[in-house]
């Protein structure tokens, strides 16, 4: 991809269609056994972001590239094998391929330059936990949010990215170097995107990684926190996942499944119960300016929002006939 010409889409300025055209040119020249782009889950917003930007670039993910799953720490491995050319996880495992590190990749595109302030990891439960065990739920939720508040903290993101390199989290200790070499840019906010021309490409942010608070370059409401549960949110991932095929179509009753699955209502309470205010709505439009294609996407239409998308799954097809 580098000898392309691709590079860190920060570097293009916004300017997508050329990003596209070395985007395109890539997967063109590729034999199909090396078009596999590799994610960490499938159905899930690593999926839709790969399958997202493609798209905005102007490839049709199910006809340029296969898709697979594959295990965090097994990715630099396959990329430096050849056995996929790209993948979207969560770090270090990013930074181990840069130069430096493993030499065999480099970051063109964060997920918050995909979607800034984007939803990502999250505290799953069967709903038969909540209905059995409702203190022991919500005893884990605020231990969770606890959490989160203290990992916010400028002052902690050292000791956080010291401890996430134990074997009981990430396992990521380098065999030579600080032992949070690769643990510690994306935490403390010194991301380094690498590359292969000997420039160094270390772009420091608050919002490189989103705990609890939310800084002001982040688009949101009063009282919003990145541990809230918008509903709306769930409804994009339907979106998605008729985007592509995983379900027919977005359900008739989505605002209902949005409902039963993101309990907003025992966040609140939980919340309040920590003193901690939030956002009064359970729905809120995502202004244009945060998705990397500029489309916004309005709760209040998801079907016209997935229709809106030229490159999708079971699109009508034109037919011409003389």
């Amino acid at each position: 991809m580098w000898d392309f010409g691709l590079r860190p889409w920060h570097e293009y300025n916004g300017d997508l269609e050329e990003f596209g055209r070395q985007f395109r040119n890539y997967f063109e020249s590729q034999p199909p056994e090396q078009r596999v782009w590799a994610v960490v889950l499938s159905s899930a917003i690593y999926e839709y972001f790969i399958r997202y930007l493609a798209a905005a670039a102007g490839v049709e993910p199910d006809k340029e590239f296969r898709i697979i799953i594959v295990p965090p720490p097994q990715m630099v491995t396959n990329v430096r094998i050849g056995a996929m050319q790209g993948y979207m996880v969560a770090e270090p495992w990013n930074t181990r391929a840069i130069t430096g590190n493993a030499n065999v990749g480099f970051t063109f595109a964060q997920g918050k330059e995909i979607w800034l302030g984007h939803p990502d990891r999250l505290l799953g439960v069967m709903e038969s936990f909540i209905t059995n065990y409702p203190k022991t739920y919500r005893s884990l939720l605020k231990a969770m949010i606890e959490a989160c508040q203290y990992c916010s903290k400028p002052e902690n993101r050292e000791e956080v990215a010291t401890l996430i390199t134990e074997r009981s989290f990430t396992g990521a200790k380098p065999k030579k170097g600080p032992v949070d070499k690769f643990t510690r840019p994306a935490i403390v906010g010194e991301y380094n995107y690498g590359g292969f021309d000997g420039k160094k490409r270390i772009i420091k942010s608050d919002d490189t990684t989103l705990f609890f608070d939310i800084p002001a370059s982040v688009s949101h409401v009063p009282n919003e926190h990145s541990t809230f549960m918008w509903r709306s949110r769930s409804l994009w991932l339907m979106t998605q996942a008729a985007r592509w095929g995983q379900i027919k179509e977005i359900p008739k009753n989505a605002e209902e499944l949005s409902k039963k699955a993101w309990r907003t209502d025992i966040y609140r309470e939980v919340a309040a119960e920590m003193g901690i205010p939030c956002p009064q709505d359970d729905f809120k439009v995502e202004p244009p300016a945060v998705f990397i294609d500029k489309k916004g996407f309005d709760p209040s239409d998801p079907v016209g929002y997935l229709n809106s998308f030229e490159i999708r799954a079971n699109r009508p097809t034109k037919i011409y006939m003389s």
